[in-house]
């Protein structure tokens, strides 16, 4: 096999990854990175029965192993690695967690649960997981970013092609591997992840749910692996990223970190995406001008005869009309667009509706029919610096309201406030947990870099 483009990149991504401590950390990035962790939980509670958790779990329990830390909600012991598995599997099918359009991938679903659950097993201080998130997000979306948008476009699925990426090297900051062991770490991940297809959101699959937990534990095995002595590969530029991407941009894997292995632009606070709806990050420009637009001019369902939806392509991809299952119906844009208008209630995309009983709601399923979508080159050229979508809601009475949303400059997206990230944090814990738990869980998020251990959290993370 002939390798073009030789160039070792991985000794500088190790060693910034490694070298990465709590007090090197800007207060913009902790406050991100704080940020994260409150979300994903929020997340991970909310999957603790949504989706394939119950099938996720008892395959988990069914293998015994190691007392090493805790599988949610029940609060039973067993490995890191299958811990982990789970608790991103309950998570990757939500559709809930962040996302980094920048690398095109979902990385809280899979740097949190190892960086809880390794600390938990090697009884580390919340600084020092904060600080494995952070080198976590940064390897994530730099591998994401030197194939974007190809890889996409050719068939990945790439939040969980990546994955992987992120959940190594939080793993490998909590086990304090050194820079070469953190180079190695990556460069053995790389080989174990190109496994996730986009036909995973195809109809009637739920194997879309695993492919969090599957991509979470390769990373897992790529630091255990690494610390051990076992050697990663070295030609990622001409060897790797090829197979993965027709066109590849390999400058990104180290852009905004200097020579000296010291970042000088931080993804985790630029760029990562806060998920409101519980679908692909690509509609959410689409609900956003929906609601604004049913809101502003009063219109009712009734009243619409057609929902044009003018998109990026990576949008207009998302096309089915009447989806049979949740992982369907939450990357159907004809589908939210018609539960947006027949509904009213943005709280139903957090979840609840994408129940059996929405997806055969006939009125719901009428008004699916009547979206027409088109694809915008321009606004497709603009991603990801702009996510736009141009809605039309055209009625029967002859008129038509336009509106021309942008999801960037919604700053509960890109710029959160710690109220934002609450608020979403209450709505999807309070019903699992209940308000005192919820409470407490809120207050141990909010001083995360004080904690001296993750017992606490954990604990408090159980459901009774």
């Amino acid at each position: 096999m002939t390798h073009t483009e030789f160039k070792d990149v991985l000794p500088l991504m190790g060693r910034a990854a490694a070298g990465l401590r709590f007090d090197d950390l800007p207060p913009q990035v902790v406050m991100r990175a704080k940020q994260r962790v409150m979300d994903t939980i929020g997340c991970l509670v909310a999957g603790y029965n949504a989706g394939i958790a119950s099938e996720i779990r008892d395959y988990v329990l069914s293998q015994g192993g190691a007392q090493e830390a805790t599988l949610l909600p029940g609060g039973q012991k067993t490995t890191v690695s299958h811990v982990c598995m789970a608790h991103a599997t309950y998570m990757h099918g939500l559709e809930l967690t962040d996302a980094a359009p920048r690398g095109t991938c979902h990385p809280g679903n899979e740097v949190v649960p190892p960086a809880l659950a390794y600390a938990e097993k090697l009884n580390r201080s919340g600084a020092e997981v904060l600080a494995a998130v952070v080198a976590g997000y940064e390897m994530e979306i730099r591998f994401g970013r030197s194939v974007f948008p190809s890889a996409f476009y050719r068939g990945w699925w790439t939040p969980g092609l990546w994955g992987g990426i992120g959940s190594a090297a939080a793993a490998a900051s909590l086990m304090k591997l050194d820079a070469t062991q953190m180079d190695n770490t990556l460069g053995i991940a790389v080989n174990l992840l190109p496994t996730c297809m986009i036909q995973a959101n195809e109809e009637g699959n739920t194997i879309k749910w695993l492919l969090g937990g599957q991509a979470c534990a390769a990373g897992l095995v790529a630091a255990e692996m690494a610390a051990r002595g076992v050697k990663g590969m070295r030609n990622v530029i001409g060897g790797f990223l090829p197979v993965i991407a027709d066109k590849t941009l390999a400058e990104r894997l180290t852009e905004g970190i200097s020579e000296d292995a010291k970042f000088t632009f931080w993804e985790v606070a630029e760029g990562i995406v806060t998920k409101h709806y519980a679908t692909v990050g690509p509609l959410f420009a689409s609900l956003d001008a929906a609601f604004d637009l049913i809101t502003e001019h009063s219109i009712q369902a009734g009243d619409i005869a057609e929902i044009h939806a003018d998109v990026m392509k990576r949008t207009a991809v998302f096309n089915t009309v009447h989806p049979e299952n949740d992982v369907a119906a939450r990357g159907s844009l004809p589908y939210c667009l018609a539960l947006a208008v027949c509904k009213r209630d943005p709280a139903l995309l957090l979840g609840p509706g994408f129940a059996d009983a929405l997806l055969r709601d006939a009125s719901i399923r009428a008004m699916a029919s009547r979206v027409k979508i088109t694809e915008n080159e321009d606004y497709e050229n603009q991603y990801p610096a702009r996510s736009l979508a141009r809605i039309t809601l055209k009625l029967r009475n002859g008129q038509s309201h336009t509106t021309v949303v942008d999801r960037s400059e919604r700053g509960r997206y890109l710029t959160p406030t710690d109220a934002d990230i609450e608020g979403k944090f209450r709505l999807l814990v309070a019903p699992v947990l209940g308000p005192a738990k919820t409470d407490k869980l809120v207050g141990l998020c909010g001083r995360f870099e004080a904690l001296g251990d993750m017992r606490e959290l954990i604990d408090t993370l159980r459901a009774e």
